[in-house]
């Protein structure tokens, strides 16, 4: 199911009881997914990277100061380039003296070694060695559930082959392998509470759903309810939205495969997006494009 996945809601669980620190991520980098798994962060399928060009886009970590920054003054100095990870619009903060960088300070500009930020040091100033952070990634919203959006661009590398179709994105700590710790399907939809009734083909409710003829859609239960019984297996996976299809009701198929079910479900659905990356495509992610639930 989107949202946290198994390591990080226990990492998240063992840090709240006490049980271990949980100090910032050296960084962090984004995969894009062409088939989804489940919260054990197992079964997912990232895009190939040999001969296609693909690698993950770092969207956050850190880098210490070489020279202090003072109270009034915008501009972070380090000891050699700026990373091309770092780019405007990323958010800043100053993991070893909190106080130092306003709270929403942003990278404003980058030219070689220095950052300009889009708010001067408060005080005390930023000190020579602060460990310095930056993330792609705004402040959470503080609705329940709570939700994260990136706050500026995110680029991966231009395609040398087909990446085939993106259907979804995740976090992980590492640059290869290592622990997905959040994911979402791409595209900024709701989960709608959906009922399931016994008919082939089946008949989906969902108040004012808002889809269309065509949207491709996934289903779950994890926010309660039970899938229905179906005859062909195939309610799972991505499933698209067919006529008849009116303000409150509709039917899925699955590869064009109607879904028929002989008993009643209830559960929920979403519309996604399916964003094909075809050879020589640089893919991108404008702001607010990637949302993470803490669900």
């Amino acid at each position: 199911m989107t949202g946290l996945t198994d390591y990080t809601a226990d990492a998240q669980l063992n840090w709240i009881t006490g049980s271990i620190a949980m100090p910032p991520l050296p960084a962090v980098w984004m995969a894009l997914f062409t088939g989804v798994g489940n919260d054990s962060g197992a079964g997912f399928a990232e895009v190939a990277t040999a001969g296609t060009g693909y690698a993950r886009a770092q969207v956050a970590g850190t880098d210490p100061t070489s020279a202090a920054t003072a109270v009034g003054n915008a501009i972070l100095n380090f000891a050699s380039a700026v990373p091309s990870w770092i780019v405007p619009g990323m958010r800043i903060f100053d993991h070893s003296q909190s106080a130092a960088i306003p709270p929403g300070t942003t990278v404003l500009s980058i030219a070689g070694s220095s950052v300009t930020m889009s708010a001067n040091a408060a005080a005390p100033g930023v000190g020579v060695g602060d460990v310095i952070g930056f993330t792609a990634f705004g402040g959470p919203s503080g609705s329940s559930p709570s939700q994260i959006a990136n706050t500026g661009q995110i680029n991966f590398p231009t395609a040398q082959t087909s990446w085939g179709q993106v259907v979804a994105f995740g976090l992980y700590d590492a640059a290869n392998g290592g622990d997905l710790l959040d994911w979402d399907y791409l595209g900024n939809y709701v989960w709608e509470p959906t009922t399931v009734n016994s008919a082939s083909p089946a008949v989906m409710t969902s108040h004012v759903h808002g889809f269309n003829v065509g949207d491709p859609v996934v289903w779950s239960t994890e926010f309660g309810g039970v899938s229905p019984t179906f005859s062909q297996s195939n309610f799972t996976g991505i499933l698209t939205v067919t006529a008849p299809v009116t303000a409150d009701s509709y039917t899925v198929v699955n590869a064009g495969t109607a879904v028929n079910t002989s008993g009643t479900g209830s559960g929920s659905m979403r519309k996604i997006v399916e964003q094909q990356i075809p050879t020589g495509v640089t893919a991108s992610f404008v702001a607010g494009a990637m949302i993470l639930t803490a669900a």
